[in-house]
């Protein structure tokens, strides 16, 4: 075998060496971009704002340790969905206890907001399906900006239901742009 190596010419040894680093430089590529399970979810949500918070949300969910970016990134999507209805329940009792009456406007123009989004997040999830990254960053964008328009309310009973559903948007915002 020595010799057969040593019959061939720089050129062929040069192009044998080059095709086995492209192989093993593709294999290298191909196992990040299938990177699942608790390295991708803290890869992923080291990119975003509020890391620790995306990490305990998207590792909440049992298929987010089995997903791809793709469907990880859905997941983040699914889950704005889920705490946006979460506060809208929680605004909406508020909405229904309150006895002060600017207290109550305040709330019903968040409870509609918040309201006004869940189709908003629903076609959000459907664009997702149908590969539209845009269109579902716009209706995750939408439920951010919902929360921020309530939050300019100044009422302070919201803060925490507020502050949460608007980081959690704003990483599944941050996550959906890795997709474009």
């Amino acid at each position: 075998m020595a010799n057969q190596i040593g019959n061939l010419s720089p050129q062929t040894l040069l192009i044998i060496t080059l095709i086995s680093l492209l192989s093993i430089n593709k294999s290298f590529h191909e196992t990040g971009a299938q990177e699942t399970g608790k390295a991708l979810i803290e890869s992923t949500c080291k990119k975003t704002e509020y890391p620790e918070e995306c990490i305990s949300a998207l590792e909440s969910d049992p298929g987010s340790f089995k997903a791809n970016l793709t469907g990880l990134t859905r997941i983040a999507v699914q889950k704005s969905g889920t705490k946006l209805v979460e506060t809208l329940n929680i605004v909406s009792n508020l909405v229904l206890n309150s006895t002060d009456y600017l207290t109550w406007g305040f709330l019903v123009f968040c409870r509609d907001s918040y309201n006004a989004s869940v189709p908003q997040i629903q076609e959000g999830l459907q664009a997702f399906d149908k590969l539209e990254f845009e269109k579902s960053y716009r209706s995750v964008e939408a439920v951010n900006k919902a929360v921020v328009a309530c939050d300019k309310q100044g009422l302070k009973m919201l803060s925490q239901v507020n502050s949460a559903l608007f980081r959690i948007t704003k990483d599944a915002m941050t996550i959906l742009d890795l997709l474009f």
